[in-house]
């Protein structure tokens, strides 16, 4: 009996996955357990493995493809078994939603393309993937299915009324010329999606401070020895920020918390996470239980984290475990900013640029490293007071780094 493969679903927020490789091809002999593809989410590359052993007899999906969860992708079988892909295509007409999506809530597993006036398309993966070996271009093509879903019967239909035909959807009318149009990826999709959501759902508010990292550098500047020396890996600012974040979470646990429902649940571990840059958007990997870390385990857990980021190897886990997030643009020059909370977390720091500055000590005026934070907060678990505090406290432990470290 043949045996579907489908996309699983890897996360609360995962929707779709864009498929970046097959491993195999159509014939090719496959071993249960063995990586059949791999595929891009919203947080990380994933290789599907195959769930039984036999052949490949059918590629329902091609690379470059976005396919919700649940949707089937291929068909493993015997190698003298006949696959007749219609009976897969009469199934989904009965039952168009998968067992696992239903489980996470009514989302379609069936591929919808645009049509020209910004209408939706269903398509099965059997007609889709006729229309693709055809160059038929589905968003002229009418279908017979529930709720106008196109079958292989509708891409007959239109290939015997339409042989010679090439159908291509009009250039966009208007007055401004389009220089360039950058399809939005799996990732970039779901950064503005759940920052719509945090800043739809979570009311946020922002305080501000300034702090004198002359205690930092100095402590950095003095341990960038002990560095060189034993080869060990760099301190770095953020590694500080983590460390220090951390600790001040004891004192102030509901910076440490989420909500669920009706309730405040306060979290016991505490995994500072680390928003790191990448071409498609921004990710944010967390150091687990970094309050009982020392300084240089948190930096050598950071190093290896955003390595591993850019490289696209980290583990759902290490992006979802996140309780608090720290965020540093001060590489970019830029001095000030405030950021929306990673939910479902109830705070995030942002870190700008440490700029020498005039300020005034002991009634002199002197140059001192000056950086500007600012703490955002989710306004129904944390109270003004509770972040003003939380803020105050981290000031005073930055000027004074041996109370912390």
């Amino acid at each position: 009996m043949a045996t579907e493969v489908a996309i699983p679903n890897l996360g609360y927020t995962m929707t779709v996955a864009k498929i970046l490789k097959w491993l195999k091809s159509v014939g090719d002999p496959v071993e249960a357990g063995e990586i059949l593809l791999e595929i891009e989410t919203d947080k990380v590359n994933y290789g599907i493995e195959s769930p039984a052993s036999g052949v490949v007899k059918a590629i329902l999906a091609k690379v470059g493809e976005e396919i919700p969860v649940g949707g089937l992708v291929a068909i493993i079988g015997r190698a003298d078994e006949e696959i007749d892909l219609r009976l897969y295509e009469k199934r989904e007409e009965k039952t168009p939603v998968s067992k696992a999506v239903q489980a996470q809530g009514p989302r379609e597993v069936i591929q919808t393309v645009s049509r020209p006036k910004g209408g939706r398309v269903l398509v099965s993966p059997v007609a889709r993937k006729m229309a693709q070996e055809k160059g038929i271009n589905l968003t002229f093509v009418t279908g017979s299915g529930h709720s106008g879903r196109i079958r292989m019967a509708d891409v007959e239909k239109y290939l015997n009324a339409a042989k010679t035909a090439k159908m291509e959807a009009g250039p966009p009318s208007g007055p401004l010329e389009v220089a360039e149009i950058i399809p939005m990826t799996t990732m970039r999709r779901a950064i503005a999606r759940r920052l719509s959501q945090s800043f739809h759902d979570a009311p946020h508010f922002n305080l501000c401070t300034e702090v004198d990292m002359t205690e930092v550098k100095r402590f950095l500047d003095l341990n960038a020895q002990k560095a060189d020396s034993q080869a060990e890996v760099k301190l770095s600012v953020n590694d500080i920020f983590i460390k220090a974040v951390a600790i001040l979470l004891h004192a102030h646990p509901r910076l440490n918390s989420r909500l669920n429902g009706d309730q405040i649940e306060i979290l016991r571990d505490i995994n500072i996470g680390l928003a790191v840059a990448l071409d498609d958007g921004l990710i944010v990997p967390a150091v687990e239980k970094a309050d009982q870390k020392r300084l240089w385990q948190i930096a050598r857990d950071r190093k290896d984290l955003v390595e591993r980021a850019r490289q696209g190897r980290l583990s759902l886990a290490e992006i979802e475990r996140g309780t608090f997030t720290v965020s540093n643009l001060g590489m970019y020059d830029i001095v000030f900013f405030t950021s929306i909370l990673n939910p479902p977390q109830s705070g995030i720091l942002s870190i700008g640029q440490t700029m020498d500055r005039p300020v005034v000590r002991n009634g002199a005026v002197v140059i001192r490293p000056i950086v500007e934070l600012s703490l955002a907060v989710d306004h129904r678990i944390v109270d003004g007071a509770v972040g003003a505090k939380f803020l105050q406290d981290l000031k005073n432990g930055l000027e004074n780094p041996i109370l912390l470290i």
